[in-house]
């Protein structure tokens, strides 16, 4: 997304975009969100908040804060500013949350509903995607990003970002026995080992989508691990994270008709290797538990085949 500079000229927000907070609160004349509201880790709200506190406290020391970014103030101040009704709530101004006015004159670290929103709720309860399309009979979401190791990757509200393994994978591998996921709190690196699962005693590394910290795991599919072969885009979730490099990342995944067509290279890749053991798919057969279907096949190399570890 970009910014559209200047002071001079009609400025409307193009359709599918979102104004950046600073803008909501009226202290810039345009600026678009490029972070999907991930404030905390936004070099842009970073550097505003740093311009902001210079001037306030040149204000303070009775001088005149210096250069063109002498009237920026930080957002917070500028929303106490309104009239009462017109105060809402951040997450209602950025549509995270229906509309509410501010109870705390802005200070979110105080207010248990915001703590809600980043700490708890959003990050156990996704929403349930339903008419999944599919892909040579393969469930291929829209809107989802894909390692090419077949990790999925959704980037939601507040801009962190929701990690599972893909309906290919599960297929191929079957139901798994057990997962081991990072900790709370950890470090994980693009295309290094994010995580593991094992089958019949054998273990197979998932590399990560995206580089971040840990900001949630999904305890239950730990304790019950079918969930992740059922419903590997709902409640089969892996793993939150609060990405570094968000931008960067992105552009080594695959998504829309690259995604489809990806799928479908992977499919036909994984027929020869079936053929090449002797057995077969009826054209038009879903494709399920290929693993422990034909044993034939060495769990090794579909790894490294497919998961690229």
């Amino acid at each position: 997304m970009s910014e559209k500079a200047g002071s001079k000229g009609f400025k409307t927000v193009p359709k599918g975009e979102d104004k950046c907070i600073w803008m909501e609160a009226g202290v810039l004349d345009f600026k678009l969100c490029n972070n999907n509201y991930n404030c905390h880790t936004c070099a842009f709200d970073k550097a505003m908040k740093e311009t902001a506190d210079k001037n306030l406290e040149a204000r303070i020391k009775g001088e005149s804060p210096p250069a063109k970014k002498a009237h920026i103030i930080a957002w917070q101040d500028k929303m106490k500013q309104r009239d009462g009704i017109y105060r809402k709530c951040r997450h209602s101004l950025t549509g995270r949350a229906p509309e509410r006015l501010c109870p705390y004159d802005f200070e979110c670290s105080r207010c248990e509903w915001d703590q809600m929103l980043e700490d708890g709720l959003s990050l156990q309860l996704p929403y349930r995607l339903t008419d999944i399309p599919q892909v040579e009979g393969y469930k291929l979401p829209d809107n989802h990003f894909f390692h090419m190791g077949h990790a999925w990757a959704r980037v939601e509200a507040g801009g962190r970002v929701r990690i599972g393994l893909d309906d290919f994978s599960m297929r191929l591998f079957g139901p798994v026995d057990s997962l081991d996921l990072p900790l709370t709190g950890e470090q994980i690196k693009f295309s290094e080992i994010g995580l593991t699962f094992k089958r019949t005693g054998k273990e197979a590394a998932v590399l990560a989508p995206f580089s971040g910290i840990v900001a949630a795991v999904n305890y239950q599919a730990s304790k019950a691990p079918a969930v992740v072969k059922n419903e590997p885009y709902n409640e089969g979730w892996l793993m939150v994270l609060d990405p570094i490099e968000m931008k960067k990342d992105l552009k080594n995944l695959v998504t829309g008709k690259e995604a489809v067509n990806w799928i479908g290279t992977e499919h036909m890749r994984l027929m020869e290797m079936v053929s090449s053991v002797g057995m077969t798919y009826a054209d038009g057969g879903v494709i399920e538990d290929v693993v422990g279907r034909i044993p034939g096949l060495d769990w090794e190399k579909l790894t490294h085949e497919f998961l690229k570890s």
